[in-house]
């Protein structure tokens, strides 16, 4: 009865809390001063235990208070053994075992609830902050950091250690899920100390911080969704008179790990809880527990024998490695090889014959790379991810580069001292973006893998910086429209001069230019020019038409001109000389026979000019006659008016 009384394992519990608290002040710490994310996640795990260690203390204070008050009663019934007043209201008046029924009834699942829900949107809110950041900070001091993480990680240990062995002492059970939760702060701070050691010895890992970060809030995730599994089960689990007290709250996960008497115990002990009824005691169990050991040793070396034999795949060579060191440089080819048990000896298997693809200026989709959080802009510029159709107003493709291309304006009939109307120069730089696959293939394996640190790093870096020398001597609209052929040879031949030159063991294959375009950002404007400059060549080519047309016709009518021109002057001399030459000739006959060349000229007047006038002759000389002229046109010719002379 002492040891049910005593006041211990209500101050172990509130022990625990105060050092939960310690350690959730120094994890926040760390984890803030330090710029260290991994630390986070034992942040997190050191508040769970300051809630468990005081839910713990509670139920012993009222373990205790209940102890206290069953003793009162049995002395009471003692000094008044023949009294049946105090026997007819005991239930009644016993307010400490009532309030620790209630306690365990009622506020322990709720408490159970409530932490697996918290542990869950806690650690879902976390992942979704860390996954919209766009960088983390380095851990500032992380040895000093890193010191002080072990430290604590330390402590912890020794704490969790204590209390899960104090947990076995009688009242003491409570404390054990306490011990355990010590147990996780203190992997978790290690997981943090590893991260801040591997900063300090410069050790380059993508976004490890983050990495066991994720690993570690995963775990934490776990244990929340078994705090609600638990929380379920509780209605369903059968209850038998007389069965130990055991916290809802405590985790079957930890306690395989933490509980000593082995995995077995722990198995079998969660089992009995569940079931109501010894399980344990069942002879199927009894001989699962004798077999499953040794036959999962036995399954356990079997497998470690496998990794004697390693299959080189048709597409593949391997190197062999003996106690860390090459064998020899020449590959393995496909096949089936034996070799020490890992890690002895190994084989790295690596794909020589496929064609392997390296994005350069882009992040190809579904790379699993960050990208950053979602920008509004770009969703509503997102075009189709697959390439099948490449619009320049759309993204086809995450963080495309811009990379700076020279450009050739024509300028031959522009002062490019006198600026334009606004005052502008034309540019002779443009930026591209760029989204270039690069395909190779592994000629020299060991060159390849061994090397370089990061061979594959090595040709992206190589080959970013031959496309930008490239682009940055070559013309814009040219690259972008015929140039693309001639583009993709020059960049394969420079690609592999520069992998040769540095050894990599590779064969460039292809370099793809289809995914040369403006940046999006300015593609609708982009277009807009083009269609301009496109209208401006259209306008030319209708002007060199027009010129086309017009000008042999006016060259020939300027021809035609000039002949007549030509004519009639030639014709004004020739008529002018005839008119002269036939001038002199009259003279001569005029002074020859005037009257005879009068005559002749009045007889060649009245033939020329009178051919179509009708005539009179009048035969006489007598002077009285009258003659009467019927001047009017006879509407039918009579025989007289027959021209009989006329000759067919």
């Amino acid at each position: 009865m002492k040891e049910e009384t005593s006041r211990r394992p209500e101050r172990l519990g509130w022990l625990a809390a105060a050092i939960g608290v310690l350690l959730l002040v120094s994890t926040t710490v760390l984890a803030n001063v330090g710029f260290c994310t991994a630390l986070t996640p034992a942040a997190v795990a050191s508040a769970v235990l300051v809630l468990l260690s005081l839910v713990s203390g509670v139920r012993m204070r009222l373990a205790r208070r209940q102890a206290e008050e069953e003793a009162q009663v049995e002395e009471y019934r003692r000094e008044h053994a023949g009294t049946e007043l105090f026997e007819d209201s005991d239930e009644a008046v016993k307010l400490a075992a009532r309030a620790s029924r209630n306690f365990v009834k009622f506020f322990v699942p709720g408490v159970t609830l409530l932490l697996g829900v918290g542990v869950l949107a806690f650690g879902l809110l976390l992942l979704h902050r860390w996954n919209a950041a766009l960088a983390f900070p380095a851990a500032a001091q992380p040895l000093r950091h890193a010191v002080l993480a072990l430290g604590l990680a330390l402590g912890a240990v020794v704490a969790g250690s204590y209390y899960v062995g104090v947990s076995r002492e009688t009242g003491c059970r409570w404390l054990r899920p306490t011990g355990a939760w010590m147990f996780s702060v203190a992997l978790l701070m290690l997981g943090g100390a590893a991260v801040l050691l591997c900063e300090h010895s410069h050790v380059q890992i993508e976004r490890l911080d983050v990495r066991v970060a994720k690993v570690a809030l995963g775990l934490l995730l776990l244990l929340g969704v078994e705090q609600i599994v638990e929380f379920v089960i509780e209605f369903y689990r059968p209850r038998t008179p007389g069965e130990e007290e055991q916290p809802l709250y405590e985790s079957r996960i930890l306690a395989l790990f933490t509980e000593p008497g082995g995995v077995a115990r722990n198995v079998a002990t969660s089992l009995d809880y569940q079931f109501g009824f010894k399980v344990s005691e069942v002879w199927f169990y009894r001989f699962l527990e004798r077999t499953l050991m040794p036959f999962g040793v036995v399954m356990l070396v079997l497998m470690w024998l496998l990794t004697c034999i390693v299959v080189v795949n048709p597409e593949e060579n391997g190197i062999r490695e003996l106690f860390g060191r090459v064998v020899t440089r020449e590959p393995l080819r496909p096949g089936i090889y034996f070799k020490l048990p890992s890690p002895f000896a190994r084989i790295f298997k690596f794909r020589v014959e496929r064609v392997q693809e390296i994005p350069i200026g882009y992040v190809p989709p579904g790379s699993g790379k960050d990208a950053g959080p979602e920008d509004p802009m770009m969703a509503e510029m997102q075009g189709d991810m697959t390439e099948r159709v490449l619009v320049w107003s759309k993204y086809h493709a995450k963080d495309e580069t811009d990379f700076i291309v020279a450009s050739t304006p024509e300028i031959a009939d522009v002062d490019i001292e006198q600026p334009d109307a606004r005052g502008s120069l034309p540019v002779t730089v443009y930026f591209m973006a760029a989204s270039i696959p690069l395909y190779f293939k592994v000629t020299d394996l060991y060159a390849y893998a061994y090397g370089h640190r990061d061979a594959l790093k090595t040709l992206e870096e190589l080959a970013t910086r031959e496309v930008v020398r490239y682009l940055a001597n070559v013309d814009f609209f040219a690259i972008l429209t015929k140039g693309r052929a001639d583009g993709s040879s020059e960049l394969q031949r420079r690609i592999q001069t520069a992998a040769d030159e540095r050894e990599l063991g590779i064969e460039v294959v292809f370099v793809g230019l289809e995914g040369l375009h403006p940046p999006v950002r300015v593609g609708q404007f982009f277009d807009e020019v083009v269609g301009a400059m496109e209208e401006k060549h259209e306008r030319t080519l209708r002007g060199e038409e027009y010129a086309i047309q017009k000008g042999p016709a006016a060259e020939g009518e300027a021809l035609t001109k000039i002949t007549q021109a030509k004519g009639y002057a030639l014709n004004r001399v020739r008529v002018a000389e005839a008119e002269a030459d036939r001038f002199g000739k009259q003279l001569m006959a005029y002074e020859a026979s005037p009257k005879l060349f009068v005559l002749g000229s009045f007889l060649d007047v009245l033939e020329q000019e009178g051919a179509h006038v009708r005539k009179y002759v009048v035969a006489t000389t007598k002077g009285s006659e009258v003659f009467v002229i019927d001047l009017q046109k006879k509407m039918r010719p009579d025989l007289l008016d027959l021209d009989l002379e006329r000759k067919e």
